[in-house]
């Protein structure tokens, strides 16, 4: 049997043995569900958002009502108004939360926290325009005079750059992005370091070993599971696509956006995971016991940590130098590269050099770990030290 069989054997049986666990799938269920279902909930609360109760005590201007609801109208919010017999009972309504805010006189605004800017802006703006009103009546202006006083001639502008409207949804998807690759590549290269730690512990790996060999296991395991994360990965790509597409902004097409951002985050995640599920497996086959894995999984949290927070720098810094070196150095890059890619325009040549290190160190990985774990794979008990499965690989 041919090598890329065997490989495709080992794969298949590890993607179906962790795709049918009980707990892989009530986390993928749960995951994906909470972010398809954020779309709609935050829909029916922007839609179904309950008017501002507004008190009002003692004199009110002609028009308030009206007023209040054209200005509240300019925040796509509604508002209510109730009378009040005396000041004492307004404020008793603020204070029982009956009352967003009490209106005495026409002029006084009564809070029973912090004040809402929100609405201190809708009343502010219904209130003066109503004086203003007024003031053009005493004054007798035409409309044509009370429009020119009202809303001057607007000064000449010009911008060098035109602002890009896309600026900050690509930022958010950048973040999302910069999160979901960390925690993918984290949980599923630690199901490849627990799937060969389980495997020594109970031995089975001695008969697997019978029939293939170490690097085609290796090499199986890692594919297996990586597929298994791509389709998580997708699914959960596709659930916040359907979850950005109850969103409309004006000038900003968010689902070719999310799609962009999506494709960079499947594309870095392959060839992150293959980086790193490789220091995972080799590690995963010095220990089996599970307080050794606990110890020996920090090395690869050690590597995966600063790419992550480089990352962070990039969403607010693309072009910046630390950004920048970040994106094109291994173990840096398969985290920094997409965000810089999701926010900005990368130079040809430096995505070209970022793909081409990270393939050389996952090949170097490959052939340092493969002997690591060809060392360690079969020795039951204590944690086998690297330097000494190194030796052990090239008795």
């Amino acid at each position: 049997m041919n090598t890329l069989r065997q490989i495709r054997l080992v794969a298949a049986r590890d993607f179906l043995q962790r795709a049918k666990s009980r707990a892989f799938l009530v986390s993928m269920v749960v995951i994906i569900g909470l972010v398809a279902a954020v779309g709609p909930l935050m829909a029916i609360e922007m839609r179904d958002a309950p008017p501002y109760e507004i008190g009002v005590v003692g004199s009110r201007p002609d028009g308030l009502e009206t007023a209040l609801s054209a200005s509240a109208g300019a925040f796509d919010k509604a508002v209510e108004l109730t009378s009040y017999s005396n000041t004492g009972e307004g404020e008793a309504a603020v204070a029982a939360g009956r009352a967003d805010v009490l209106i005495v006189d026409g002029s006084d605004l009564v809070w029973n926290e912090e004040p809402s800017l929100q609405l201190a802006s809708i009343i502010t703006a219904a209130v003066q325009g109503i004086d203003r009103r007024q003031v053009i009546a005493d004054l007798g202006l035409s409309a044509e005079e009370a429009t020119s006083l009202l809303n001057p001639p607007p000064l000449d502008s010009r911008t060098l750059n035109e602002p890009d409207p896309e600026a900050g949804p690509k930022q958010v998807a950048a973040y999302a992005g910069s999160f979901i690759l960390y925690i993918s590549i984290l949980m599923f290269g630690q199901f490849v370091m627990m799937g060969v730690m389980e495997e020594k512990s109970s031995r089975v790996v001695e008969v697997v070993l019978s029939r293939v060999r170490p690097h085609e296991l290796l090499a199986g395991k890692v594919l297996g599971i990586g597929v298994l994360g791509l389709v998580q990965l997708i699914l959960l790509g596709t659930a916040s696509l359907l979850m950005v597409s109850m969103f409309d902004i004006a000038d900003v097409d968010l689902g070719a956006l999310s799609m962009r951002v999506l494709m960079w985050i499947v594309f870095w995640y392959l060839l992150g995971y293959s980086f790193f599920s490789v220091v995972y497996a080799a590690i995963g086959a010095t220990v089996s016991r599970q307080e050794d894995a606990q110890s020996v999984g920090m090395l690869p949290v050690m590597l995966l940590l600063p790419g992550y927070f480089v990352s962070l720098a990039a969403l607010e810094n693309p072009d910046g130098t630390l950004s920048t070196i970040g994106s094109m150095v291994p173990p840096l890059s398969p985290l920094v590269m997409p965000i810089r890619a999701s926010l900005t325009d990368v130079p040809f040549w430096e995505m070209l050099v970022s793909m081409g290190l990270v393939v050389a160190a996952t090949y170097f990985l490959i052939r340092l770990g493969g002997r690591v774990y060809r060392g360690s794979i079969l020795r039951i008990g204590a944690k086998v030290p690297l330097r000494e499965a190194w030796r052990s690989a090239g008795r």
